[in-house]
C-alpha cells in the first residue's frame, strides 16, 4: 500500500526516497509502464526508420501520463492516476520536442567542439531539466521552458530542494545506463527492450512524482493554487457533480462537443459553479475551440476573483494570453488584481501583458499610476529592460504630476 500522507519538508531523505521509488508500483503506473514497454518492444520488429518514428508517439504517451502524475502529486494527492485526464497532447508534444532538441544539441556540440564540451553542456542541461518540466506542467509554454532566466528564477524560488530534484534526476539516468548495458548484452533484443523500457518508464514516473511533491511543498513560493480540474471541489459533492458526470458520459461516447454544449447550457442557469466552468474548459480544449476558451476566460476570471482565487485567475489569464495575445479583462479592478497576483507569483509576462495600454483603456482610473509603477519595476528588475522602464516612469511623471507616488 502507498502511504497516503503527503511528502513534507521534514521527511528524512531515506524515507522520501523509498516513498518516491514505491510510488510507481501502484496499479495505474504499473499498467501504463507495461503497456508502453510492450509497444516499444514490438517496434523493434519494424524497420528502424519506421520504428523510430512510431517510438516518438510512445514517448509522447509516456510524457502525457508522467505529467498527469506530476499534477496529481502537485495537488497533494498520494494516489496515482489511472489515466491521463488533465494533460493535453500539446504538452506531451512539447516534451518530446524538448527531448529531441537536447539530443540534437548535444550531438552537434560534440561533433563541433568535442566530447568534453558536450559533457559540460549535458551537465548544465541536466540541472535545468527539472525546471523545464515544472514550467511545461504549470504554464504549458515551450518558449518560457527554454528561457534561462525563467529557469534560474524558478530554481531560486524553490531553493535547496531543487538540488534534490537535480540529484535524483541524475541518479536515475545513471541507473538506467547501468541497467541497460548488461541487459542489452545478455537478453534477446525484444525482451531486453521490454525490460529496459520498464526500468526507464518506472524511473521517469518516480521523477515526475518527486517534482510534483516538491511543487506541492513549495506551492506558496511558486504561486501555485492547484490545478483546477484536480481541486477538491471536482471530486464529489459540489453542485456541478451530476452535470459533470453527464458531460463525461457524453464525451466517453466520442461526443466531446456535446459535453461542452451540455455544460455551456447549464452554466447559463448556474454561472456561479466553479467546477462546471473548469470542466467546460477541459472539453473546449479537447475540441480545440480556442475562440470560446478566450471568451469564456473573460467571464471566468471575474468569478474566480469574487471567491478570492487570484492564483487560479492568473492561470486562466495566462492560458488565454497564449491562445490570443490581445486577451484583455473588461474591468480595471480585475486587471489590477490579476496583474499583482501574477507579479507576486513570478508570472512577469502575464502581468506585463495585462497592464499594457491600461491608461488608454481606463483613462483617469485611480490604479493607473500604481499599475505602471509595477510594470516599470517588473521591466527593470525581472526583464533587464531599464530603458523601457525609464520611459514608462517618465510617461507617468508627465501625466500625473500631482500624484504623491512621484
Amino acid at each position: 500500500m502507498i502511504d497516503a500522507a503527503p511528502l513534507t519538508d521534514t521527511m528524512p531523505l531515506r524515507e522520501r526516497a523509498l516513498q518516491v521509488m514505491h510510488y510507481p508500483s501502484q496499479s495505474g503506473p504499473l499498467s501504463t509502464i507495461a503497456a508502453l514497454a510492450a509497444m516499444q518492444a514490438v517496434l523493434t520488429w519494424l524497420p528502424s526508420l519506421i520504428g523510430g518514428f512510431l517510438d516518438l508517439f510512445v514517448w509522447a504517451a509516456l510524457f502525457k501520463y508522467s505529467f498527469e502524475v506530476l499534477r496529481w502529486s502537485a495537488n497533494g494527492r498520494a494516489e496515482a492516476p489511472q489515466i491521463s485526464f488533465t494533460v493535453s497532447d500539446q504538452i506531451a508534444a512539447y516534451a518530446v520536442l524538448l527531448l529531441l532538441l537536447i539530443e540534437v544539441l548535444l550531438f552537434a556540440i560534440g561533433g563541433l567542439f568535442g566530447f568534453l564540451t558536450a559533457l559540460a553542456l549535458g551537465l548544465v542541461l541536466m540541472a535545468a531539466v527539472p525546471a523545464m518540466v515544472i514550467i511545461l506542467a504549470l504554464e504549458e509554454g515551450m518558449v518560457r521552458a527554454l528561457n534561462p532566466l525563467a529557469l534560474v528564477q524558478l530554481a531560486q524560488r524553490i531553493g535547496r530542494p531543487y538540488l534534490l530534484l537535480v540529484g535524483f534526476f541524475c541518479a536515475t539516468l545513471i541507473v538506467q545506463s547501468v541497467v541497460a548495458i548488461p541487459l542489452g548484452a545478455i537478453l534477446p533484443g525484444f525482451i531486453a527492450t521490454f525490460v529496459i523500457a520498464c526500468v526507464v518508464d518506472y524511473l521517469m514516473i518516480a521523477n515526475f512524482h518527486l517534482i510534483g511533491a516538491i511543487i506541492y511543498e513549495h506551492r506558496d513560493e511558486l504561486g501555485y493554487a492547484g490545478h483546477l480540474e484536480l481541486h477538491e471541489e471536482m471530486r464529489a459533492g459540489d453542485l456541478g457533480g451530476p452535470v459533470i458526470a453527464a458531460a463525461r458520459t457524453r464525451a466517453a461516447s466520442g461526443d466531446a462537443a456535446g459535453a461542452a454544449a451540455l455544460l455551456r447550457d447549464e452554466l447559463r442557469a448556474k454561472p456561479e459553479v466553479v467546477s462546471m466552468h473548469v470542466e467546460y474548459r477541459h472539453w473546449l480544449r479537447e475540441c480545440d475551440d480556442k475562440a470560446e476558451l478566450v471568451a469564456h476566460g473573460k467571464r471566468f476570471v471575474p468569478l474566480l476573483l469574487e471567491s478570492d482565487q487570484e492564483a487560479r485567475a492568473v492561470d486562466i489569464a495566462r492560458e488565454c494570453q497564449l491562445l490570443d495575445p490581445t486577451f484583455a479583462l473588461e474591468r480595471a479592478e480585475d486587471v489590477t488584481r490579476v496583474a499583482a497576483a501574477a507579479a507576486a507569483a513570478g508570472q512577469t509576462q502575464v502581468a506585463l501583458s495585462l497592464l499594457g495600454g491600461f491608461h488608454k483603456r481606463f483613462r483617469g482610473h485611480a490604479d493607473v499610476v500604481g499599475n505602471y509603477l509595477l510594470a516599470a519595476r517588473l521591466l527593470a528588475e525581472r526583464m533587464n529592460k531599464e530603458m523601457p522602464a525609464r520611459a514608462l516612469l517618465q510617461q507617468v511623471k508627465l501625466e500625473f504630476l500631482n500624484d504623491p507616488r512621484q
